[in-house]
C-alpha cells in the first residue's frame, strides 16, 4: 500500500511539473509574425515550388557521393543558416584578397573564398601569403525576396556617397559585370555595362538566382549549369545539382519566402 501511494504521489508531481513547464513556455507567434514561410496568395503550383526549395535548403545534406566538395566550408545551406537566420560564430566565413579597387589579386588560389574544409584526400585552402583577409558571419536569409524587388532607380535615387542629408547613413550602389545566364530586370539600370549588385559580401551577386548559384558553388563545392566550374580544378565539370530539384527551387524559396508574387510586381 506505502509504494502505491509513493507512485500516485511521484505520478502527480510528473504532472504538476509538466503543466507548470507548459505555462512557462512562451507562446507560438502569430502566422503574420513567422519568418520563414511563404507569402500569402500563393497557387498550389507556387506553394508546391517553396516547399521543394525550403527542404533543399535546411534539409539537403550533401556527401563525397552526391557532389560535395572536394573543398567546401559547409555539406548543407540549413547548417550555415540555422532555421533561415544568420550565422554564428562557428560558422564564420573567410573571404581573402580583395585590398582595393585594382581587384582581387588571388583569384588563381583559390580567392574569393576560403574553403576551409575538404574531403578524404583533399588538403584545405590556407590564407595565401600577402593576401589580406577578413571574417564575416553568414547573413540572415528573411526577406530577401523583397530587396530583389525594389527597382533600381531606387537604389540610385538612395545613394549618398558622403552623408549629405545628415542621417548618418551613406553609401552608392555597386556596380557588377553580368554572369551570362542573368536576366537583367525590366528597367534595370546599367551603367558602362554594369549592374547593380545586391546579394552576397559587397553586393557582389545581381539577383538571388546569382547569389544561390554561387552558394552552391562557392559554399559547398557543387557545380550547376549555371556555375559549371569546379573550385578545386578550375574545369568545367558536369552538374553535380540540377537545375530543377536543387538551384531553380531554392532561388524560388530562397530565404524561405516565395518570389513568383514578388516577381511580379515587376
Amino acid at each position: 500500500m506505502k509504494n502505491v501511494l509513493v507512485y500516485i504521489m511521484l505520478l502527480g508531481l510528473m504532472l504538476f511539473v509538466v503543466q507548470s513547464c507548459k505555462k512557462l513556455e512562451p507562446k507560438a507567434p502569430a502566422d503574420e509574425e513567422l519568418l520563414d514561410g511563404p507569402i500569402e496568395g500563393l497557387t498550389g503550383a507556387e506553394q508546391e515550388m517553396f516547399l521543394r526549395g525550403d527542404i533543399a535548403f535546411n534539409d539537403d545534406v550533401f556527401t563525397k557521393e552526391t557532389g560535395l566538395g572536394p573543398l567546401f566550408v559547409s555539406t548543407s545551406c540549413g547548417s550555415c543558416h540555422a532555421g533561415d537566420g544568420k550565422g554564428h560564430p562557428f560558422t564564420t566565413l573567410t573571404r581573402f584578397g580583395q585590398s582595393d579597387e585594382t581587384g582581387n589579386q588571388f583569384l588563381h588560389m583559390g580567392g574569393p573564398q576560403l574553403q576551409n574544409r575538404a574531403i578524404a584526400g583533399y588538403t584545405p585552402e590556407t590564407i595565401p601569403a600577402g593576401a589580406t583577409s577578413s571574417k564575416f558571419t553568414p547573413p540572415a536569409n528573411t526577406g530577401l525576396g523583397f530587396l530583389d524587388a525594389v527597382v533600381d532607380a531606387d537604389i540610385v535615387a538612395m545613394a549618398d556617397e558622403n552623408d549629405a542629408d545628415g542621417d548618418g547613413i551613406s553609401g552608392v550602389p555597386t556596380w557588377i559585370i553580368l554572369k551570362s545566364f542573368i536576366i537583367p530586370r525590366a528597367n534595370s539600370i546599367s551603367n558602362n555595362g554594369h549592374h547593380i549588385g545586391r546579394f552576397g559580401k559587397k553586393s557582389g551577386a545581381y539577383d538571388l538566382l546569382h547569389q544561390t548559384a554561387a552558394a552552391y558553388n562557392q559554399d559547398m563545392g557543387i557545380t550547376s549549369t549555371y556555375e559549371p566550374y569546379d573550385t578545386y580544378t578550375g574545369l568545367e565539370v558536369d552538374p553535380e545539382v540540377s537545375n530543377q530539384t536543387g538551384i531553380e527551387d531554392r532561388f524560388f524559396s530562397y530565404c524561405s519566402i516565395v518570389l513568383q508574387k514578388i516577381l511580379s510586381l515587376y
